[in-house]
């Protein structure tokens, strides 16, 4: 596990050492990171819309309620990260020749998505902040560019991980991710729609 911090600043050493592990310890890590992962994003949400959830319930309802709300996006951040997206990718890989197995398209995704856990811990600190520490529109681009910067990050990660991982070239690793702005858009229509 510490990997996690080192794929934030050695990708390509914490990949290279990853691809040496075994299909079970790779796929015991990356339920692990995706669930944290959901938990954070649960943890966020719940006080995001804090307000709103006690006009609902109130006293041990509401906290409940907060629990299976986290227990719940845990679940869904490993069904779509360790799964749905997983295999849309590790299709896609496998037309482009990836030598990689499923295991190795889900390690490069489960650990590219750590450094957006510090956008979800930014948020909550944004969201916990006072109006008169700092006003909303500093709140607002200072988790607007920070969100952009990360998601950067993400991306660079998941194209070193792809690369080393499924053992092919980075053109080809940049070509496989092309997907995930595919789906980001079949989301936000169906979400604004």
């Amino acid at each position: 596990m510490r990997n996690i911090l080192r794929i934030l600043y050695n990708p390509t050493q914490v990949f290279t050492h990853l691809d040496n592990l075994y299909e079970e310890n790779l796929n015991t890590n990356s339920n692990l990171i995706a669930s944290v992962f959901g938990g954070l994003v649960g943890v966020y949400s719940i006080i995001a819309e804090f307000e709103n959830i006690q006009e609902i319930v109130r006293g041990w309802p509401l906290v409940i309620a907060s629990i299976a709300g986290i227990l719940i996006s845990s679940v869904l951040c490993v069904l779509f990260y360790n799964y749905v997206l997983t295999y849309i990718l590790y299709f896609v890989g496998k037309l482009m020749g990836s030598k990689g197995l499923v295991a190795d398209t889900r390690t490069a995704i489960v650990y590219s998505i750590i450094p957006i856990s510090f956008i979800m811990i930014l948020a909550v600190v944004l969201i916990l902040i006072p109006d008169t520490l700092i006003d909303i529109i500093a709140q607002y681009w200072i988790l607007r560019i920070s969100t952009h910067l990360i998601w950067a990050w993400t991306m660079v990660i998941l194209i070193i991980g792809l690369r080393i991982l499924n053992k092919y070239g980075t053109l080809k690793a940049v070509v496989n991710i092309l997907p995930i702005p595919l789906i980001g858009l079949i989301i936000f229509l169906i979400k604004y729609l």
